[in-house]
C-alpha cells in the first residue's frame, strides 16, 4: 500500500476510534445483547393479572351458565399457583330490560349503558351472545365489546368456551357421540425433523427436530450485524470529507497528496474501523448464542463469508458516502443526496421476510445477486439450510467485488472533481458526467 495511503488511513482510524460515534457503535450490540437477555428474563413471567369482570348478554338463555363454570374453574386454577400467573375472569349475567324504550332500540339502549360501565371502569368489556347462537343455520356472531383491544387473551379465551359449549349442544341435540367424534377426528401431529446422518464409523444418527431459532434468529441476526458494521462507520466518512472542505484541510492536503490517495485512506481507515466493530460483534453475538446452547449454529466458513461480505460492503458503501460528501458543501446538501443512499441500504430490510420464506426463489436469486443487497440477503441465504448453490454464492461475490471496485472508481473521480467545489451542490447528472469524464 502506498505510504501516503497508509498515513491517512492510519489518521483517519486514529480520528474515528476517539470519536463518540464510534463508542456508540462498539457499545451497541453488546449493551442490545444484554439489554434482551435482561429484559428478557425480568419480563419471562411478567403478565397483567388484574381482574376481567365483563357483563354477559345471553339471548340463548342457556350459555351463560357453562360459561360461568368454565370462568369459575379457570379461576380455581389461577388460585391454586402460589404466584398468581393470570387474571381471574369474573362473568355478571345482565338482562337487558328498558320498559319505557321502543322495542327496537332496547338492544343498542341496554348495550349503550354497559359501554358507559366500560369507560367508568366499572367492568372490562361486553359479551352478547346472539339467540340464534345454537342454530347451525345462522350466521350471527357473538359480539365482544371493549375499549381495549389490545387485550387478546379475554376475548381468545370466551370465543374459545362458548363455542366448544355449542359444538357439544349440537352433537348432543343431533343424537351424536361427541367423544366419539373427538376420537376419530383427532389430528396427527407432524414432527419436523432434519435430515437422518452418517458419522465417520458410518452409524446413522437421528434426525434432529427443527429449532425455529435456529432458522430464524440466527440468520437475521447475521444480517443485522452487517448492516451495524457499516452504518457504524461508513456515514462516518460523509461529515469527515464535509468537515475538510468546509475548513479547507482538504485543500491544503491535495498540496502534497492525490485525491485518489486521500479517497483510499479514508476508505481504508474506515473499513479498519468496520472491520474492528464486527470482530467485536461477533464476538459477543456467538457468546450469546452459546449462552443460550446454539454455540453450534455458526460455523466457521459461515463466519468466514460474513467478514467477506462485510468487507465488500463496507468498500461499496464507504465509496458511495465518499462521493456524497465530496460532491456536496455543506450537510444541508448532503441531506438532499442521502435518500437513495439510504434507500440502498433499506432495500435488503424491505425485503428479508420474503426470503426467509422461499430462499430458493428466483426473486430470491435476484435479491441476492443485487449487488448493493447481496452482502445482506446472501449471507441470510446461506445461513438458512441448506444453502444456495456454490455457484450462485461465487457469483454474489464476483458482481458484490466488481461493484465494489466500480464504486471505489467512481468515487475516486468524484471525488477528484468534487473535494475543490463550492457553492451548490452538483446533480446525480453532473457527478455521472464527472464519472465519464477522462
Amino acid at each position: 500500500m502506498n505510504n501516503k495511503i497508509l498515513i491517512v488511513a492510519t489518521s483517519e482510524f486514529t480520528t474515528l476510534v476517539r470519536s463518540k460515534a464510534f463508542i456508540v457503535g462498539l457499545l451497541m450490540f453488546p449493551l442490545f445483547s444484554i439489554v434482551a437477555i435482561a429484559v428478557g428474563e425480568f419480563t419471562k413471567g411478567a403478565t397483567d393479572i388484574k381482574d376481567r369482570r365483563f357483563a354477559v348478554v345471553d339471548r340463548t338463555g342457556a350459555l351463560y351458565t357453562p360459561l360461568k363454570a368454565a370462568a369459575d374453574e379457570w379461576n380455581a386454577g389461577v388460585r391454586a399457583q402460589k404466584t398468581q400467573a393470570a387474571p381471574l375472569y369474573l362473568p355478571d349475567e345482565v338482562k337487558l330490560s328498558l320498559s319505557d324504550v321502543k322495542i327496537e332500540d332496547r338492544d343498542e339502549q341496554g348495550l349503550a349503558t354497559l359501554s358507559d360501565r366500560v369507560r367508568k371502569e366499572e367492568i372490562y368489556a361486553i359479551v352478547e351472545i346472539p339467540a340464534t347462537a345454537l342454530d347451525p343455520a345462522a350466521g350471527d356472531p357473538v359480539r365482544y365489546f371493549s375499549n381495549h383491544p389490545g387485550y387478546r387473551p379475554l376475548p381468545a379465551w370466551i370465543s374459545a368456551t362458548i363455542n366448544r359449549e355449542i359444538v357439544n349442544r349440537r352433537f348432543r341435540d343431533a343424537a351424536v357421540d361427541r367423544a366419539l367424534v373427538n376420537r376419530l377426528t383427532k389430528r396427527v401431529e407432524m414432527s419436523e425433523l432434519g435430515l437422518l446422518q452418517r458419522d465417520q464409523s458410518g452409524a446413522i444418527k437421528a434426525a434432529a427436530p427443527v429449532d425455529k431459532f435456529r432458522m430464524i434468529a440466527i440468520p437475521v441476526g447475521m444480517m443485522m450485524i452487517v448492516f451495524l458494521s457499516v452504518m457504524s462507520s461508513a456515514p462516518q466518512l460523509l461529515n469527515s470529507v464535509i468537515e475538510e472542505k468546509m475548513s479547507r484541510i482538504s485543500e491544503v492536503l491535495i498540496g502534497s497528496i492525490t485525491p485518489f490517495e486521500l479517497m483510499m485512506g479514508k476508505l481504508t481507515g474506515s473499513i479498519a474501523i468496520t472491520l474492528l466493530l464486527l470482530f467485536v460483534y461477533v464476538t459477543v453475538g456467538l457468546t450469546v448464542v452459546t449462552r443460550f446452547g446454539y454455540g453450534d449454529v455458526v460455523s466457521p466458513v459461515e463466519v468466514a463469508w460474513l467478514f467477506l461480505f462485510v468487507l465488500m460492503a463496507a468498500f461499496m458503501f464507504g465509496s458511495v458516502f465518499i462521493m456524497i460528501g465530496a460532491a456536496c458543501s455543506d450537510l444541508k446538501d448532503a441531506q438532499g443526496m442521502m435518500p437513495p443512499a439510504m434507500l440502498l441500504m433499506m432495500l435488503p430490510w424491505l425485503t428479508w421476510f420474503a426470503i426467509l420464506n422461499a430462499p430458493d426463489s428466483k426473486i430470491a436469486l435476484g435479491l441476492s445477486l443485487f449487488p448493493t443487497a447481496a452482502p445482506f440477503l446472501m449471507l441470510l441465504r446461506i445461513m438458512l439450510p441448506p444453502g444456495p448453490p456454490t455457484w450462485q454464492v461465487l457469483l454474489s461475490v464476483v458482481i458484490t467485488g466488481a461493484a465494489s471496485v466500480g464504486a471505489v472508481y467512481a468515487a475516486g473521480k468524484v471525488f477528484r472533481t468534487g473535494l475543490l467545489m463550492q457553492g451548490k451542490a452538483p446533480t446525480f447528472a453532473e457527478m455521472w458526467r464527472w464519472v465519464r469524464a477522462s
